[in-house]
């Protein structure tokens, strides 16, 4: 058992569990594809072992039916989107700037001579002070206030999971249609896009690095499988 557990990343005590008909440890999803897996491993066709699953445990209809809330929340229309910080100061300052200048003109007309010419040294100071430097990187590219996931993620979601150090069970649901369900051997990649949002269930996470939208994150796991929303869990990444 223990090295059937090594060859096929799958826990031990998963494997006896199953063997013992006890599936009710993990989600349906899960199941099947450890199902898949161990069924390659002792060589037999995995279809009858996952037909006769659904079949006594009745998991099509539930999953089915949490595939289409899936599809139906992430096609929704999306909420308004947030506003960048620096319109909102920028925004606040030219109000500021307006309402200065228009209580200056009106103290200007008010004024006697004597007095706008006290006044004249110092506003030629501060007209003279310099004005503050847009806060931009080296290259001219947006500053750091705008978000890295906003600029990621604001034409899609593009991962790929690659197998760098170990095979892993992978199942991908893209704007709610399964797009992959199998195993990606080690030394190998595969790559999903999605206009909106991906759900993805890793079976061996520490066995491969994902990539999100050109930035590499690493293993998103340990051993234990783990499922991740995008855009949703970026930031836990």
């Amino acid at each position: 058992m223990e090295r059937a557990a090594e060859d096929t990343k799958i826990r031990a005590d998963y494997l006896m569990r199953m063997e013992s008909d006890e599936f009710d440890f993990l989600a349906p999803a899960y199941v099947r594809g450890f199902l898949k897996t161990y069924a390659k491993y002792l060589r037999v066709d995995p279809d009858p072992l996952i037909h006769e699953y659904e079949r006594r445990y009745a998991v099509r209809s539930l999953d089915t039916a949490h595939l289409l809330a899936e599809g139906s929340r992430r096609n929704a229309s999306p909420g308004p989107r947030k506003i960048n910080s620096w319109t909102v100061a920028g925004a606040a300052a030219l109000v500021v700037i307006v309402a200065l200048g228009l209580i200056g003109v009106t103290q200007g007309r008010n004024d006697s001579p004597q007095q706008v010419a006290e006044r004249g040294g110092e506003s030629n100071e501060e007209s003279q002070a310099p004005a503050p430097e847009e806060t931009t990187t080296p290259d001219g590219s947006p500053s750091p206030a705008e978000t890295e996931d906003e600029l990621a993620l604001a034409d899609g979601v593009e991962v790929t999971i690659d197998a760098t150090r170990s095979d892993c069970w992978v199942d991908v649901t893209a704007d709610g249609t399964k797009l992959w369900s199998d195993t990606i051997p080690a030394g190998s990649s595969q790559t999903f896009t999605a206009e909106k949002g991906m759900t993805i269930i890793l079976g061996f996470p520490q066995g491969v690095d994902l990539i999100v939208n050109g930035r590499s994150f690493g293993a998103p796991g340990g051993p234990d499988p783990v499922t991740i929303k995008l855009p949703d869990d970026i930031d836990s990444l």
